[in-house]
């Protein structure tokens, strides 16, 4: 039981006595994936190149991760897989746009840190995404982060199946 919980329970029973105060000092927070960019990102907006990281490093050892972005990011016309440590083949990425749309793109693309490559995938469209479904090679050893921009691409992006 945490410590607050406890402390309320004698409280609420009187087991501390008169004139003791408790302040929880640790907030409730929800649970999920944060930027590690602490600058507020609603406050200006990103300019078109700009990439914003949507996921932390994450094992591929997973095989598929659900990364909830939501539609207070912001809209998105390309993401981007990029190794974050070793190497990782990602298999496939699926899109699921907060219209309710979904679009599957087949990457079949080794990312990897030392060989500074990464898999960019055109989206089609500017859109806000709900989430982002990553299916990797479950053999490799490595991590990678999701990035998103709303900007032109380079043309060498995977197209969606």
């Amino acid at each position: 039981m945490r410590a607050s919980a406890l402390l309320t329970a004698f409280l609420s029973l009187g087991l501390l006595g008169p004139g003791f105060a408790i302040a929880d000092s640790k907030p409730e927070t929800e649970v999920g994936r944060v930027s590690l960019d602490e600058s507020k990102e609603g406050d200006t907006p990103r300019a078109p190149s700009q990439w914003l990281e949507l996921a932390d490093p994450t094992p591929a050892k997973h095989g598929t991760e659900f990364i909830v972005v939501g539609a207070q990011q912001g809209s998105f016309s390309r993401l981007r897989v990029d190794a974050a440590k070793g190497r990782t083949i990602v298999k496939q990425v699926r899109v699921d746009f907060s219209d309710g749309s979904k679009k599957t793109y087949k990457v079949g693309k080794t990312v990897s840190k030392n060989g500074r490559k990464f898999a960019e995938i055109e989206l089609g469209a500017t859109k806000p995404i709900e989430q982002v479904v990553i299916t990797t090679d479950r053999q490799t050893k490595g991590e990678y982060a999701l990035y998103g921009s709303s900007g032109a691409g380079t043309g060498t992006a995977v197209s969606s199946r």
